[in-house]
């Protein structure tokens, strides 16, 4: 997904909460899919003060390039980070930290090393989702947040998984995340340009268009969380909807 206006608006919004600093890990090289101009009209959106002495780069992809968009330490460094990272499997985007997020266990030298760590549209394409969530954990510092944004419909073969928002709320309920919030976002192929709607997400609140009701538009999960020092990364959740059915489940693998 990299960063659009469907992901970047509710980040944003999460950073005029809770302002962002410290370290930031990116799960895949993070391409930006706007200019200066759209940038600062989000951020005036979402209410942000932009640190405007940042230097101005641009996309490391020529073709974005040409159209002005931004470099993702540029975006990152004028919300607040002084460090930023970037983790892939290889090192093909220009990744600088090399590690497969399949595997159970980080290196040690990861382990609590962020403040934030942004999904923008990776963890989709790791086929072993529960060991990518939990690396996620490890990776995290107390009081660190975790931000996952996501495909949950519409997106055919975009990557192994497309995602329900009740998978995060269940999740995080199940290791004892605290939720910040989680949206739903609906936005069209033409996602640079067209506008985007958002509706906080709550369970059951879409059970009317769960089975064949949605439109053609394409729909995202994107949610943010924070690890408190009661947090795990591990446990396997009970589907929040049968675990409402049948309370008694509740807890159970």
């Amino acid at each position: 997904m990299g960063f659009v206006r469907g992901n970047m608006i509710p980040l944003l919004k999460e950073c005029k909460q809770r302002p962002f600093g410290g370290s930031l890990l990116l799960l895949g090289q993070g391409d930006i899919y706007f200019d200066m101009s759209t940038f600062r009209s989000f951020a005036a959106l979402a209410g942000v003060h932009l640190n405007e002495s940042v230097p101005l780069r641009l996309s490391h992809i020529p073709a974005f390039a040409e159209k002005g968009y931004l470099h993702c330490e540029t975006v990152f460094r004028m919300l607040g980070f002084s460090q930023i990272s970037v983790l892939d499997y290889s090192g093909f985007d220009g990744a600088d930290i090399l590690f497969d997020l399949n595997k159970s266990n980080v290196p040690k030298e990861l382990e609590g090393n962020y403040d934030v760590i942004i999904d923008h549209g990776t963890l989709e394409h790791v086929f072993h989702y529960p060991n990518a969530l939990n690396n996620v954990f490890q990776m995290l510092k107390v009081g660190g947040r975790a931000v996952f944004s996501a495909p949950s419909g519409n997106f055919f073969d975009h990557g192994f998984y497309m995602l329900q928002p009740t998978l995060f709320a269940d999740w995080f309920a199940a290791n004892q995340w605290q939720v910040e919030s989680i949206q739903i976002v609906q936005f069209t192929p033409n996602q640079e340009i067209e506008p985007c709607f958002f509706a906080d997400y709550e369970p059951g609140l879409f059970d009317s268009v769960s089975y064949g009701k949605l439109d053609n538009k394409l729909y995202a999960t994107v949610s943010v969380a924070t690890k408190t020092e009661v947090t795990t990364g591990d446990i396997c959740p009970q589907q929040g909807t049968y675990a409402r059915q049948k309370p008694w489940l509740a807890g159970t693998k």
